[in-house]
């Protein structure tokens, strides 16, 4: 059974107040027992697990639309790609586009500071109220150790993203305006305490449908410990996951459509093949979505940001050259790929990856209009219509063939979307080597990803952090945040310079981290929250 994440308005699902006389003198305390509260309600596992569930929607949402106000997939095409390496955004001015315009009151950096805090609070909430419950110390364990990964998870946004932020490990009970922002080796501390919590208490065996494990603290403590500069830890915990026999990467076709034409990476991204009930064990973590069950909301909108916008492609004589159809899905062309992505990454081995097949980046589109006399030939596009409606289409952004039955084909998808899959995993510990200084071994993992996708092996002595991220964007394009990926290792400046024809004029060194939101610097009245430099 699919796991669905329901609508919680705020923390807890509030009740109808029942009505009721009090007529003893204990009844005249101020214990809420007509309706749900803290003091209620975490008394029982049951009275935990919406908590619980609310904390993979906020996670979930960090990466969809569906708790940002606005036109939010046009936002998080700068958590993805807009203003990276891998693109900008359409108009080469907004979302991150032009760096000039970014500034402490930008609508992206103040939802994701309130969202990833509002996480930080409700895991502590459920922290705080687990340690005087009354539930047994097994119970105990595993919920501590859901609401400490997703601690770490929320932290892992905001360290890296805005630097020293506060650090908030207790439950808030009354107002406070005094926060100042720790250091960042700090906040990294902290991550770590929680994932090694999670690491020993969270379940062995990978539940599947979206559930927590063991391997998704190892995972995210991976890339933490890559941070604090602690690189054996790293590959220990990296290796953990490598070697659980749960975990393998797909190298054969398999799940749904795999009767269609494509290949075993084509396979990886189809409806219903993220899962492990769908037979893929390469996942480890992936957010659920699902059409017509309440919380499986499409808010997945990667497919109108990434996919052109060939809805307007016409033929010589300006007669529709596009008609909407299943296989083609409907993309918008907010992101617009760079020279790099687009090409340049794929030059050692452009015919033989199968990640840069026809099938994973679509690069020519044939005209389906039956009523135009160039039905079925290549459409050769006007050259107004290049910077959006024709260019490269990250396949794995879309569901061919996947759109639901009922489903209104408007670029937002009900497919479920990877948090983690193992081949981050051997990436992530091949940097961990690099940060050693043993570039055979790192070399060794890069090229268990690049066996899988047919590519030449690469030599030890061509492994740096640059052939990584090219690596990276090569497997996980349009699937991790990349903008976060950049700011971790402190090169989103570096590689935007190099890049990123429509940024590089406007990027400035300060701008690899974003602006601490004005609201929250001039809420806090108690104390100094101080910007960061350069905004």
């Amino acid at each position: 059974m699919k796991y669905s994440y329901h609508f919680l308005p705020g923390l807890l699902v509030i009740a109808c107040l029942l009505m009721c006389s009090c007529t003893k003198e204990d009844d005249l305390k101020e214990a809420p027992r007509g309706f749900l509260s803290p003091d209620n309600i975490f008394l029982t596992r049951e009275g935990f697990d919406p908590a619980l569930s609310n904390l993979y929607r906020i996670s979930r949402g960090l990466v969809t639309t569906e708790l940002y106000p606005g036109e939010g997939d046009k936002k998080l095409t700068a958590i993805y790609g807009s203003g990276t390496d891998l693109g900008w955004y359409w108009d080469k001015k907004l979302n991150y586009g032009d760096y000039s315009i970014i500034n402490p009151t930008d609508p992206l950096a103040g939802e994701y500071w309130n969202l990833l805090y509002s996480m930080v609070k409700d895991c502590n909430v459920i922290i705080s109220r687990l340690e005087v419950s009354p539930l047994a110390e097994t119970d105990k364990k595993t919920i501590g150790a859901a609401a400490k990964f997703f601690r770490a998870y929320a932290y892992r946004f905001l360290v890296h993203l805005y630097g020293d932020v506060p650090k908030i490990t207790t439950e808030i009970t009354s107002p406070k305006f005094d926060y100042v922002r720790a250091p960042k080796t700090e906040v990294l501390a902290l991550m770590i305490e929680d994932l090694s919590y999670a690491s020993l208490n969270l379940p062995v065996t990978n539940p599947g449908n979206g559930k927590l494990s063991k391997a998704a603290a190892d995972h995210l403590l991976t890339e933490t410990y890559i941070s604090s500069g602690d690189f054996d830890k790293a590959i220990t915990a990296a290796s953990r996951v490598i070697n659980d026999v749960q975990y393998k990467l797909m190298t054969t076709r398999f799940g749904t459509l795999s009767d269609k034409p494509g290949d075993v990476f084509w396979d990886l991204f189809r409806l219903g093949n993220q899962n492990r009930s769908g037979g893929n064990m390469e996942s480890i973590l992936v957010w659920q979505m699902e059409f017509g069950v309440l919380g499986g909301e499409a808010s997945y909108t990667l497919e109108r940001s990434w996919g052109p916008y060939i809805e307007v492609l016409v033929d010589t004589e300006n007669k529709k050259a596009i008609l909407s159809a299943d296989s083609l899905g409907r993309g918008v062309g907010f992101f617009t790929p760079s020279p790099y992505l687009e090409t340049e990454i794929w030059q050692s081995d452009f015919q033989n990856d199968i990640r840069n097949s026809k099938h994973n980046m679509q690069r020519e589109f044939y005209n389906n209009n039956p009523a135009s006399k160039e039905f079925r030939q290549v459409i050769k596009p006007k050259p107004e219509f290049i910077n959006r409606s024709y260019h490269v289409w990250v396949k794995k952004a879309s569901s061919p063939y996947g759109h639901p039955q009922g489903y209104d084909p408007n670029g937002r998808l009900y497919t479920d979307i990877y948090a983690m899959r193992l081949a981050e995993t051997y990436l992530l510990r091949a940097e961990a080597y690099l940060g050693k200084g043993d570039k055979a071994n790192a070399a060794a993992d890069i090229n268990m990803i690049r066996a899988r996708a047919k590519a030449t092996p690469v030599n030890a002595a061509n492994v740096d952090i640059a052939y990584i991220l090219d690596e990276r964007a090569r497997e996980l394009v349009a699937e991790e945040p990349r903008r976060l990926t950049l700011s971790r290792l402190g090169l989103l400046y570096d590689r935007v310079l190099k890049f990123n024809a429509v940024s590089k004029g406007t990027i400035k060194p300060f701008n690899n981290l974003l602006p601490i939101p004005q609201n929250a610097i001039d809420a806090n009245s108690g104390a100094v929250l101080n910007q960061n430099p350069g905004y």
